[in-house]
């Protein structure tokens, strides 16, 4: 009776179907707390029950929305921070046997990439779908690359100097054995750690490279934009754009401020250093209550004050006229651009974020599907229409602040539904592009 059982339990799970998952990824100010709602990447959201829609018409059972929360701000840290949670997830996915694929939209993206090129190939890995990313070309900023460079040198000159105290030493007998190999031994791993450390965070590229080229087998990943995608459009142009935010006049005009101001700071300075050369002398006569022309004729050292501070404006001036001016315009337009870069990619971790590119990093033969406005089912100009009759009718309907106009995350939430960067997960061919794509990845 208990064999019957056990075939028949046996039996059971092998009918089953197989639980699948797609772990979703939200972009920037998209965040909630709940897993269910209508935001695109909740469950029970229009965008969960059409795929799985799609899947039932394919045969294929439904998927589980797996949301991975993250601040959704416009944080390169927050971004970095947002992969480590989602390679736990991915990792506890592989753990348990999941066969998973994953969907990102905007930043989600990267997000994405940047959790792929620390994880290791899986046959348990489906498709993977990306809406309207703007990778981000990196590059390691200089100080982080300095200290990574300290460490790694630091730990190569250490580790050999204890390995050879602890061969030295305990070849040569100690009376203090276990002082020795708990001392050296730390210092020893502290090295060895330093190096690795340091060699991690310089390789990091070539380490992201040959991983995501191991990880994601050549059209796994399906890239999807759009022409008309103005968030993507406007992140390129802020890297693209060359402007002269000062001009050399403009320059030469705070540089001439400065040398006057230059002068002023730098005669008194002077006075004050030889104020014992030039006043003692007047003061001793004025003691002795002499104020003839000898005291008259030590004033004459006033005649200096426009001698020292003529010197000092005219070699700022100078310094201004023969190229300082132009040095000194690109060096603020170069760090003015930088900083508006670095707020519109949001550049504030290890990384300088130098551009973006339409497809992903490191990852061999992705698939692109570039999709023109005309392609787009309600993504063109009615949308905003549509929009507008959403937000005004939530107005109506809402008898207090909450949910109205004076809500701003509701305001935000849908006038954000009329741009196209966010309307992506709403027209129907796409689904079925992503629904085709995932069910094609499944076998592979």
């Amino acid at each position: 009776m208990s064999d019957d059982v056990a075939q028949l339990e046996l039996q059971e799970a092998t009918a089953a179907p197989q639980r699948h998952v797609i772990v979703t990824v939200h972009g920037t100010n998209d965040h909630h707390p709940d897993d269910a709602g209508e935001r695109w990447w909740q469950r029970e959201s229009a965008f969960a029950s059409e795929l799985n829609a799609a899947l039932a018409r394919r045969g294929c059972p439904p998927a589980e929305i797996l949301p991975l929360h993250w601040s959704g701000q416009n944080s390169d840290f927050d971004r970095l921070r947002a992969s480590s949670a989602l390679a736990g997830t991915v990792r506890q996915l592989e753990k348990s046997r999941t066969p998973y694929a994953i969907i990102a939209h905007s930043h989600g993206g990267n997000v994405t990439a940047e959790t792929l090129a620390r994880l290791r190939p899986s046959e348990l890995r489906g498709g993977v779908v990306t809406f309207g990313t703007p990778f981000f070309k990196r590059r390691l900023k200089t100080m982080p690359w300095l200290i990574a460079l300290f460490q790694t040198v630091m730990g190569l000159v250490i580790a050999p100097i204890m390995i050879w105290y602890l061969v030295t030493i305990l070849g040569g007998g100690t009376s203090k054995l276990v002082e020795t190999i708990v001392g050296f031994c730390g210092l020893l791993l502290f090295a060895l750690w330093s190096v690795r450390r340091g060699l991690r965070t310089l390789l990091w590229r070539q380490r992201a490279r040959r991983r995501s080229g191991k990880g994601v087998r050549p059209g796994q990943w399906l890239v999807i934009h759009s022409p008309r995608d103005e968030a993507m459009r406007l992140l390129e142009t802020a890297a693209a754009i060359s402007p002269q935010y000062v001009t050399v006049g403009a320059a030469m005009r705070s540089l001439t401020a400065f040398a006057r101001i230059a002068g002023v700071v730098g005669t008194v300075a002077f006075f004050a250093w030889t104020a014992s050369y030039f006043l003692n002398p007047i003061i001793e006569k004025m003691r002795a209550g002499s104020y003839g022309l000898a005291t008259a004729a030590d004033l004459t050292f006033l005649l200096l004050v426009p001698i020292v501070y003529g010197a000092i404006f005219g070699t700022v001036w100078l310094t201004a006229k023969l190229g300082g001016a132009w040095a000194w315009a690109k060096t603020l337009t170069s760090a003015i651009h930088g900083g508006v870069v670095g707020a519109a990619y949001g550049g504030d971790a290890a990384y300088v974020l130098e551009g973006v590119t339409h497809l992903p990093p490191y990852v061999a033969q992705p698939r692109e599907a570039r999709l023109e406005a005309v392609n787009l089912g309600g993504i063109d100009d009615e949308a905003i229409f549509v929009a507008a009759h959403k937000l005004y009718s939530s107005v109506v309907a809402a008898e207090h602040a909450e949910g109205g106009l004076a809500d701003p995350d509701t305001m935000w939430k849908h006038l954000s539904d009329a741009l196209y960067h966010n309307a992506y997960m709403r027209d129907g061919h796409v689904i079925d592009a992503v629904c085709d794509h995932l069910i094609a990845m499944q076998g592979r």
